[in-house]
């Protein structure tokens, strides 16, 4: 397939800093579009580099109609550690189009949601060698075609939004395992959901793929929820060429289904009301022919080794962020802490355990209220009997599993960064990340990588 190389979003932010005479009338916010509530969903609200579009976005806002148009830039580059040195950039145009059908027609509680994005570039932990936790999160899936689909279903809410259903093309990441303060940071070890999960097996399918899916979500009380679905398991989803644009829709490389369950609990504690977000889920994946990691040691003709194959895997995760201290109105304007752990099957997956900590502070500076610092750390297991396997293909000079140049066990990502709200619709963040151990191999000299992002609304 041709590829297609965008204007991505780091010429737009060069664009707009160079026309510095446009931005004061920019920087005023939109004015508010005050709407009466209804049982269908509204897209929340967003910052616009274009204000309200000239009076058109609180028009099309009152019809029920939410449009976005968005680019995004990630720059990475390690100055030091892995393989070798070097830079890469990844980038993306996303189109948004959330409707109420219950302002639009009457219809209530319906609501359809569908996103489009181009995205092109490179990853630079690829460069340097690590495969299992990428250091910009939009760089992979989705790319090398001009327009890849996203998702598109429809959501009916019901009974002031206690029920909620949803169906068509979607990701379990969409309601599983995610938040959106995850995307606080740059790295792929946590940005969209936790990279173990995704990692670990392809049936918790994840932005920018998505599969035929129906989901549950009810509410017994107002600050708890028990979330359930089914969503289709499709090997081709990310190495099957036909699959890349998101449009064939066809179940010809399907192997089962994937079935998660997540209980919440949404407390808001104190005079300030301070929101947390504590999560438990299980999911399971259908889906027969599991390879046992040992079954190429048993190909490569090395005695005591099968080519068995397994039925079934099995994910676990806890996750839990907590707002400390609160700094302003809004639902992230304070001190944030975030955990999560993550457990998948040794025998099915190379990512056995995840396990981060991380702490965002938004709000720190009365005079730059939107601005944030964020603090993350995240550590990864690789499973010993894929650890185990590669250590006799070490002994017998056989090529490693997984794609590894050594043997693998652990991986550990700190990052650091700063996002400074240049003015509405515009952010840059600054990034520094340092990575022990890159693919989880101790011959790969640890990396330290710099970088920004770069995000305009417009």
């Amino acid at each position: 397939m041709r590829r297609y190389q965008p204007a991505g979003a780091l010429s737009t932010l060069a664009l707009f800093l160079a026309s510095g005479a446009f931005a004061p009338a920019l920087a005023q916010a939109p004015p508010a579009v005050n709407l009466p509530p209804t049982q269908a969903i509204d897209a929340p609200a967003v910052e616009h580099v274009f204000g309200d579009w000239g009076g058109l976005n609180p028009q099309l806002e009152a019809q029920g109609i939410n449009l976005q148009l968005d680019a995004l830039t990630e720059f990475a580059g390690n100055v030091s550690g892995g393989v070798k040195q070097g830079s890469t950039f990844a980038s993306q145009i996303g189109f948004t189009n959330d409707i109420n059908w219950e302002r639009l027609a009457g219809l209530t509680g319906l609501s359809t949601h569908v996103i489009i994005v181009n995205r092109s570039g490179s990853s630079d932990s690829q460069l340097f060698g690590d495969r299992l936790e990428p250091v910009q999160e939009i760089y992979g899936s989705g790319g090398d075609v001009v327009a890849h689909l996203v998702s598109a279903y429809a959501q009916e809410t019901l009974l002031d939004k206690a029920f909620d259903f949803a169906i068509g093309r979607m990701n379990v990441e969409n309601d599983f395992a995610s938040s959106p303060l995850y995307c606080g940071f740059m790295t792929n070890a946590l940005c969209g959901d936790p990279k173990a999960l995704p990692g670990g097996d392809i049936g918790h399918s994840a932005y920018p793929d998505a599969v035929w899916a129906a989901r549950l979500k009810v509410r017994p009380t107002p600050d708890t929820y028990i979330t359930t679905g089914v969503y289709e398991v499709n090997q081709g989803l990310y190495n099957y060429a036909n699959f890349r644009t998101g449009f064939k829709f066809d179940t010809s490389q399907d192997s089962g289904v994937y079935l998660p369950v997540q209980l919440g609990w949404e407390p808001k504690f104190g005079a300030d009301k301070l929101p947390g977000h504590y999560a438990i889920g299980f999911g399971y994946d259908t889906s027969s022919g599991y390879k046992d990691f040992a079954n190429t040691l048993a190909s490569d003709g090395v005695a005591g080794f099968s080519k068995n194959l397994r039925t079934g895997n099995t994910q676990e995760w806890l996750l839990a962020d907590q707002m400390l201290v609160r700094q302003g109105s809004g639902p992230s304007d304070g001190i944030i802490a975030l955990a999560g752990f993550i457990h998948n099957d040794p025998n099915n997956s190379a990512y056995a355990e995840e396990y981060f900590l991380g702490l965002i502070d938004k709000g720190f500076w009365s005079a730059r209220p939107a601005d944030a610092i964020n603090l993350l750390f995240t550590y990864n297991t690789i499973s010993g009997h894929l650890g185990y396997v590669q250590s006799i293909e070490q002994i017998y000079g056989l090529p490693y599993s997984n794609s590894a140049t050594g043997v693998q066990n652990e991986e550990t990502l700190l990052e650091a960064n700063y996002d400074v709200h240049i003015m509405n619709g515009l952010h840059f963040q600054p990034v520094v990340q340092y990575v022990v151990q890159p693919n989880a191999q101790a011959n790969i000299h640890d990396a330290l990588v710099f970088g920004f992002r770069a995000r305009v609304s417009f």
